[in-house]
C-alpha cells in the first residue's frame, strides 16, 4: 500500500521574488517606493464599523479615521489633529482612556478588545470594543499608541463569550427603564451577587449597578437631542425616582447638567 505523498512530505514554501533580495528586503524596497504608509488609511476606511486612530506619547491625535470623525460630529481631521481625549470626552472616560494609553507605552503590550463607554454623536456614550497597540519610532522607541474601535456585540468579544454574563447584559439593554436589583440579575446568570458583581468588575471595569446607571443615562441622553421632553419627563420614563436624581447622575456621568447637555450637542450636532 502506498503512502500518501501528501501526508508525507512538508509544505512548501512560497517561492523566493529573486532579485537576490531578502523577503524584508524585497518588502522594504516597496513600501519605499509607497513613499508613505499612508496609503494603508485608505483600505482601512473600508472596514466594517471599524475606527481607527494613532496619538503621540502626551495622547494628541495625530490620525482620526473618518467613522470616529462621524462619532464625534467632526467633518474634517484637520479640525481634531493635536488635540487631546479630554476635549471630547467627560473627565472620568478621558482619564480612563489615558490611563490605558500609558499602560500600552509602558509595558509595550497591547490592549485587546476592552469594553468602554465612549461618546457618540448624539448619545453621551455607547458601548464599543477597543483595542490599543505601541507605535515605534525607526530605533525601536515607543512614541505613541494606535488602534481600532468597534461597536460591541455582546458574544463578540473574546472575554464575553461567556452566555451568562451576554445573558445579563442583554436583559439590562433591554429593561434598563425598570427597577433592577443584582439579585434579579445574578438568577439571569444562575451565579451569586459576589459573582456576578466580579464578572462585571473584570469585564466592564465597572459594577453591575454602574453598568445599568450608565445604560440609563446613554438612553436618557439620546432622548434629550431627538425630543422635546422635559427633564423631569425624562427622568420619570427612563427609571428615575425624580428630576433632581437624574440631574445628580447625569453630572457625575458626564460632567454636565443634562439642559447643558441638550443646549451643547444641538448646537454642535
Amino acid at each position: 500500500m502506498k503512502a500518501n505523498p501528501s501526508a508525507a512530505e512538508p509544505a512548501k514554501k512560497p517561492s523566493h521574488p529573486g532579485n537576490n533580495l531578502s523577503p524584508r528586503s524585497f518588502q522594504a524596497r516597496f513600501f519605499k517606493r509607497m513613499g508613505t504608509n499612508q496609503q494603508f488609511r485608505a483600505m482601512l476606511e473600508f472596514l466594517p464599523e471599524v475606527e481607527y486612530f494613532a496619538k503621540d506619547a502626551d495622547g494628541r491625535f495625530v490620525a482620526i479615521s473618518a467613522g470616529m470623525l462621524k462619532r464625534f460630529g467632526g467633518e474634517r481631521e484637520e479640525d481634531y489633529l493635536g488635540v487631546l481625549d479630554s476635549t471630547i470626552h467627560p473627565p472620568y472616560i478621558a482619564q480612563a482612556i489615558r490611563e490605558d494609553d500609558l499602560e500600552v507605552m509602558r509595558t509595550g503590550k497591547p490592549i485587546v478588545d476592552r469594553v468602554e463607554a465612549l461618546f457618540a454623536r448624539t448619545r453621551a456614550k455607547d458601548w464599543f470594543l477597543t483595542t490599543k497597540l505601541p507605535v515605534y519610532d525607526e530605533h525601536g522607541h515607543i512614541i505613541g499608541v494606535m488602534g481600532f474601535v468597534r461597536p460591541y456585540r455582546g458574544g463578540a468579544r473574546r472575554g464575553v463569550e461567556d452566555q451568562q454574563l451576554q445573558r445579563v447584559v442583554e436583559h439590562i439593554h433591554e429593561n434598563y427603564r425598570e427597577r433592577l436589583p443584582v439579585s434579579t440579575l445574578a438568577r439571569i446568570a444562575h451565579l451569586s451577587d459576589r459573582q456576578l458583581n466580579r464578572r462585571f468588575q473584570e469585564t466592564f471595569r465597572m459594577s453591575v449597578q454602574e453598568f445599568v446607571m450608565r445604560t440609563r443615562i446613554q438612553a436618557a441622553s439620546d432622548e434629550l437631542v431627538v425630543s422635546d421632553k422635559s427633564v423631569a419627563q425624562i427622568a420619570g420614563e427612563y427609571g428615575f425616582c425624580d428630576q433632581s436624581a437624574f440631574t445628580r447622575q447625569f453630572r457625575q456621568h458626564t460632567g454636565e447638567t443634562p439642559l447643558a447637555f441638550r443646549r451643547r450637542r444641538r448646537i454642535t450636532g
